[in-house]
């Protein structure tokens, strides 16, 4: 079976006020931590506003520029489904979530079957991230538009599978101070 890895990673930080992912978490950017959890799979990087300062970090990936990144979160999904339309599903990960491991994500990959259309993550009854989205539903996050993501697809689905993990899940960085909590020991 082939996943491919979709990191989102052009939005616009609003709550935060700049590029959070390049901000440093346990000694490495942010974005660096999340790629580094998939590192074992094909994988995409969908660039927007930041993109400028984003690229030095990218040297070794695969990223896509999207021009409509103010459009919101569903048109960097679709430039990944469309990137991995030929794999049996994504993957779509946040590029804020610095706590992800490579162990989650084995745990999220090792839970799809042919009978989910997606795996869902979940901590203490919390759905979090990343998603693993069957290629049954790629018609369907085509049809995505604003700044809406799978969740409005998903939710309407009796054949999702849902998979306990840890607090990283559910767990971005969203303003400094969700930053700085995070790193407090």
């Amino acid at each position: 079976m082939r996943i491919g890895a979709v990191i989102l990673a052009a939005g616009e930080a609003k709550r935060f006020g700049k590029n959070k992912l390049i901000q440093q978490f346990l000694g490495k950017p942010i974005l660096i931590r999340v790629i580094e959890a998939v590192n074992f799979l094909d994988r995409v990087v969908i660039v927007g506003k930041y993109a400028n300062e984003l690229l030095p970090l990218l040297e070794n990936e695969i990223v896509i520029y999207n021009p409509k990144w103010m459009l919101g979160i569903s048109e960097s999904i679709k430039l990944g489904v469309r990137f991995f339309q030929d794999y049996d599903g994504i993957l779509i990960l946040l590029g804020d979530m610095p706590l992800l491991t490579k162990e989650t994500i084995q745990k999220i990959i090792s839970s799809f079957k042919e009978s989910c259309s997606a795996v869902i993550p979940v901590y203490q009854n919390a759905r979090g991230n990343p998603v693993l989205i069957s290629k049954k539903l790629y018609g369907d996050l085509m049809s995505l538009s604003g700044d809406i993501g799978a969740r409005e697809i998903l939710k309407k689905r009796n054949d999702v599978c849902l998979i306990e993990c840890g607090k990283e899940v559910i767990i971005d960085v969203d303003t400094e101070s969700d930053l700085i909590s995070l790193q407090q020991p």
